[in-house]
């Protein structure tokens, strides 16, 4: 058997913002149901029943279930942060030390200190336990190492989340994919607090998760940490619009060299071609996705896409940062399933050899 480690009480008040339906179209109405307003004490006993009843070894449990979070980026940092803040024990788990080359993990360090998160990037402290909530913010090319890490360790999820852009096939059992409509950056305020804190845009909406009661249990543990979720029969319209948003803006930013105003000033041609080939090659294998979007959607995306503002997308900060990028979960993505039905994607095809070009280069230079 197995030990839970560590645990999470949820004691602060929950966040009262209404959740907004905005950005889907006038002619689309969510269902609607009554949310938790905080962590319920249910939850929190259930959970720990459920891995306490096969541990022979339990570590110090504070009443709540365990929270651990993999990928040490701003996502991440700023999930472990509010987790902690909310009064719990949380782990963070960055990349293996001959990996670490974060450019930004000085402001990964010092949010961590300020708000009680510990920081680890071997999973020395979790071998050979049941976690309740994994937390994995990672881009999809690494997906399969951390599950691949998890396994040697022998860390079980008890529930997976996954919070990344794009389509992958899933790799864990009982896990939640969520769509997140927000962009998270560090922010340094000199003087103030620990020196940086991370910003984020489009905080008022909520995390979106399909309808399970797994996604039940995280929306309950958002909330009662201040953040806002949301387990929606809809989701496959929620993955769909953020996959669209995603797809004409992220790559394209690379070639564009451009944020997402620049974006719709100066390439909105390229991203019309796009977006007719995503409604082409995803209609079928997403058809209930498809079945769900409302006669306006292409002004649901644009409009999306504009809420952003200055802000550049994650995969040209990547981009510029000579990180690797996530092209075979957007763009490759749409390329790959248009290959298997005998489609033409000429767009999607020519924009991702143009970034796997312009990465050449850029490593090129690099050398």
């Amino acid at each position: 058997h197995m030990p839970s480690f560590g645990a999470f009480a949820s004691t602060t008040a929950h966040r009262t913002t209404s959740t907004s339906t905005s950005g889907r179209g006038s002619s689309y109405t969510r269902p609607q149901r009554p949310r938790a307003s905080s962590v319920p004490a249910a939850l929190i006993r259930t959970a720990a029943a459920a891995v306490d009843s096969t541990s022979s070894r339990t570590m110090p449990d504070n009443g709540g279930p365990s929270v651990l979070v993999v990928g040490a980026g701003r996502v991440g940092t700023y999930l472990a942060c509010k987790f902690a803040q909310a009064g719990g024990r949380v782990i963070l788990k960055g990349s293996k030390p001959a990996l670490a080359k974060y450019a930004l993990q000085h402001h990964v360090d010092s949010l961590c200190a300020q708000a009680g998160v510990e920081f680890i990037r071997e999973y020395t402290e979790c071998r050979d336990q049941i976690v309740d909530f994994v937390f994995i913010s990672v881009k999809t090319y690494d997906l399969a190492a951390v599950k691949a890490e998890l396994d040697e360790c022998n860390v079980r999820p008890r529930i997976a989340i996954l919070v990344h852009n794009g389509i992958v096939s899933p790799l864990f059992d009982k896990s939640v994919r969520v769509v997140i409509p927000q962009s998270y950056d560090f922010v340094e305020t000199p003087g103030e607090g620990c020196g940086v804190k991370i910003h984020v845009k489009n905080e008022e909406k909520p995390w979106v998760m399909p309808a399970t009661a797994e996604a039940r249990e995280v929306e309950a543990l958002l909330r009662g940490s201040g953040m806002l979720g949301e387990a929606d029969p809809t989701f496959p319209y929620g993955l769909m619009r953020k996959f669209f948003i995603n797809g004409v803006a992220n790559l394209l930013s690379i070639v564009g060299d451009c944020d997402c105003n620049g974006l719709l000033a100066n390439h909105a041609s390229r991203m019309e071609d796009l977006y007719r080939e995503f409604t082409a090659v995803l209609k079928v294998p997403h058809a209930d996705a498809f079945a769900m979007l409302p006669e306006d959607f292409h002004e649901v995306v644009f409009q999306g896409l504009a809420s952003y503002g200055t802000h550049f997308p994650s995969t040209k900060m990547d981009f510029d940062a000579g990180a690797a990028l996530e092209i075979d979960s957007l763009n490759g993505y749409v390329c790959k399933m248009a290959r298997e039905q005998g489609l033409p994607s000429p767009a999607n095809d020519a924009l991702v050899d143009e970034v796997n070009a312009l990465i050449a280069k850029r490593d090129a230079n690099k050398n």
